[in-house]
Parts: structure tokens; C-alpha cells; sequence
């Protein structure tokens, strides 16, 4: 990698950090650059303006989430185990107090550019659409037990998951996501 490409990642690891803890309109790239210690002008060299910032942070997230969920898919050994470790994806955030990308991008939305609700739209409908294969292919081998379609299972799912980090940031105790979560999984293998 590059001195330019590590440049650019350290600042979009610094405004995610920022992002995943104040919200996208809760920092600026002054922020960012006494954080870095670089100049405000060699962010705006990368990002041109905080929109731009915005789209290269969730489409690297987008990035991020597939390598992540095809990881999953090579090394669950069945359907409640990607489950469980997707589950795990939305834990890491909660142990330092935020929320993942998506949790706090979507409270800033009204104030995001098209393209930015664009990138999250799809970054839900990739998260969505992991889930209902591996909730359907579940239910066929007999795993998972839910009533209903297993595209409304996901929306559950991951609804459940984004209010579990919510819940444990308000309350300040990652003990309720986690509490959260393993009610979901037991909620579809319980007979």
C-alpha cells in the first residue's frame, strides 16, 4: 500500500471511529486532521468535501461486510453458526460504546446526500440478503424454526440487532446486546 492509500485509509478509519461515536454530523475534518495530524487541506485532497467522505465510508463498509459474511460462509460448519457469527459483526462496535456505520448513518439521514442514503440502502439490502438465504436454507435442513417468510425473519433479525447496539449504548452495558442476540438464535431453534 501506498503513503497516499495509507493516508486515505487513516482518515476513513478516523471519521468511521468519529462517525460510529458522534454520528456523521457530529464531527468535522478539523476533527479528523488533529486526530491525524495532518492539515485540513490534505483531507479535502482525498475527500473533496464531507459528502464525498460519506460515500467512500460506506462503500468501503459495503466492502467490508461482504469479505466478512463470504468468511462466514466458508467457515460455519451450519446455518445457526453464521448466524451466531453474524451476530458477532454487530457485537464489536458495542464493546467500545458506539454503534456500527449503518446504526449511525441511518439516525443522520435526513441530513445525508442522496448518494450517501443510496450506499446505505444497499449496504442494508446486502445485510438482508445474507440473512434470508442462510434463514431459509436453516429452515429447510431443519435447523431454524420461524414462522412466516424468511425475507420479513431478516428484517427482524437485523432490526433486533441495530436496537440491541442502541439499547446497549444508552444503558452503557454491552451485557444487553449480547443478551439480545442470544434470544434471537434461541428464539430460532427453539421446538
Amino acid at each position: 500500500m501506498t503513503k497516499t492509500n495509507n493516508t486515505a485509509e487513516l482518515i476513513l478509519d478516523t471519521a468511521q471511529a468519529f462517525v460510529q461515536e458522534f454520528g456523521f454530523n457530529g464531527f468535522s475534518y478539523s476533527h479528523i486532521a488533529e486526530k491525524v495530524g495532518i492539515r485540513n487541506a490534505s483531507i479535502h485532497y482525498y475527500f473533496p468535501n464531507k459528502e464525498d467522505l460519506g460515500v467512500a465510508l460506506i462503500a468501503r463498509y459495503l466492502k467490508h461486510f461482504h469479505a466478512a459474511s463470504a468468511q462466514i460462509d466458508a467457515e460455519a460448519t451450519n446455518q445457526l453458526d453464521k448466524l451466531r457469527r453474524f451476530t458477532l459483526i454487530f457485537s464489536g462496535p458495542v464493546q467500545q460504546n458506539c454503534a456500527c456505520l449503518s446504526v449511525m448513518l441511518s439516525s443522520d439521514l435526513a441530513t445525508l446526500s442522496e448518494e450517501v442514503r443510496e450506499g446505505l440502502a444497499t449496504f442494508f439490502t446486502a445485510n438482508l440478503t445474507f440473512l434470508e438465504r442462510v434463514l431459509e436454507q436453516g429452515r429447510l435442513e431443519g435447523e431454524l424454526r420461524f414462522d412466516g417468510s424468511a425475507q420479513a425473519q431478516a428484517h427482524q433479525f437485523l432490526a433486533s440487532l441495530q436496537g440491541a447496539q442502541l439499547l446497549s449504548r444508552g444503558f452503557r452495558d454491552a451485557n444487553r446486546f449480547d443478551m439480545i442476540a442470544t434470544g434471537l438464535l434461541s428464539a430460532l431453534t427453539a421446538s
